[in-house]
């Protein structure tokens, strides 16, 4: 049998397919079905505006506040911030800074590189070409360390400081404002840290450059200066060797360290030591950012509400979770 074969003299081309993408009726139908579910969209997020949320837990106004910034939606980012403002305590402090970090627009090369499932909803037009999430976000961790620095004794020896990121605990202890009555807590809490940062990362943490490895600039943050010669010297203290053993400080530094309490306690002129390491923590001056009733009261610079922030070990109420469940499910709508 013999066989026909076709010589095609023009390159091929992709052809249509088999099945059409739909009649023009189908793409106008999609596209009014978009223009009305970013017209319900925006007319819920209007509403939430309307008629701020009543959030009783951190926690879930953390939920809340990661699902708004992954729809770009300006005013609900507004209200979680304002609902964690309000119930800031020194129970919940390192939560929500541990999380806040994570709280970041995605950034693409080109603006149309990438469009939210959702529509953004901004207050104006400019906005969208900046990053107001970390400007609105900065505000709320600015409020967090002005009550971190008031509160730096019981912070310093909670475990969930052992948590937090390398930005955000160097961002803590190396502050001229940490009221601290020890220096010795935060020498403590940078080297229990680098301990449990070397489990985290399978290193060896008795190995001394594994140490030095994880905690960089950490190993400045204490004003050993100000440190009693007593515990200064100490072989081990809080359960962790002290400054002079423990090798994280090279020798000629901690003996300058030594030097210079020394002929302080003596009431000798001495020159003051690099890194801060002299430089006495005084109350900052910084005023909290207006963010909720609770940074514009006049108490919040210079004291903590208590029992404000009791509320972060209750469980969710129904209405929470309705409404993570709600906006999780309307995220998968515009997918």
């Amino acid at each position: 049998m013999e066989k026909m074969v076709v010589v095609a003299n023009e390159p091929y081309a992709e052809t249509e397919p088999m099945l059409s993408a739909g009649s023009s009726d189908d793409i106008n139908w999609n596209i009014r079905r978009n223009s009305l579910a970013e017209e319900a969209y925006r007319s819920l997020t209007s509403s939430m505006k309307a008629d701020p949320l009543q959030i009783r837990s951190p926690k879930t106004a953390l939920e809340l506040l990661s699902t708004a910034v992954r729809l770009q939606n300006m005013p609900l980012v507004k209200q979680c911030i304002e609902n964690l403002d309000q119930q800031l305590d020194k129970n919940n402090l390192l939560m929500i800074l541990s999380n806040l970090s994570n709280c970041k627009m995605v950034k693409t090369k080109r603006r149309d590189d990438f469009e939210p499932s959702a529509p953004p909803i901004v207050e104006n037009e400019h906005q969208k070409d900046t990053d107001w999430v970390q400007e609105l976000t900065d505000d709320l961790r600015h409020n967090l360390l002005l009550e971190i620095d008031k509160n730096a004794d019981f912070i310093l020896r909670q475990k969930e400081l052992l948590e937090l990121s390398y930005p955000d605990l160097l961002s803590i202890t190396e502050r001229d404002t940490l009221q601290v009555s020890d220096e010795m807590l935060v020498y403590s809490a940078i080297y229990r840290w680098a301990i449990a940062e070397c489990n985290r990362r399978t290193l060896n943490s008795a190995h001394l450059l594994n140490i030095k490895a994880v905690l960089r600039q950490l190993t400045y943050s204490p004003r050993y200066g100000l440190i009693p010669k007593g515990k200064f010297v100490s072989r081990a203290i809080d359960g962790v060797k002290g400054p002079t053993k423990s090798g994280i400080l090279e020798e000629k530094e901690w003996r300058l360290i030594k030097f210079y309490v020394e002929e302080k306690s003596k009431k000798r002129p001495v020159e003051e030591l690099p890194y801060k390491w002299s430089t006495v923590r005084i109350p900052g001056m910084d005023k909290p950012k207006i963010l909720s009733s609770r940074s514009s009261s006049p108490l919040a610079a210079t004291a903590s509400i208590p029992g404000v922030g009791s509320s972060n070990c209750r469980t969710k109420t129904t209405c929470e979770k309705c409404l993570i469940n709600f906006l999780t499910c309307w995220t998968a709508v515009f997918d």
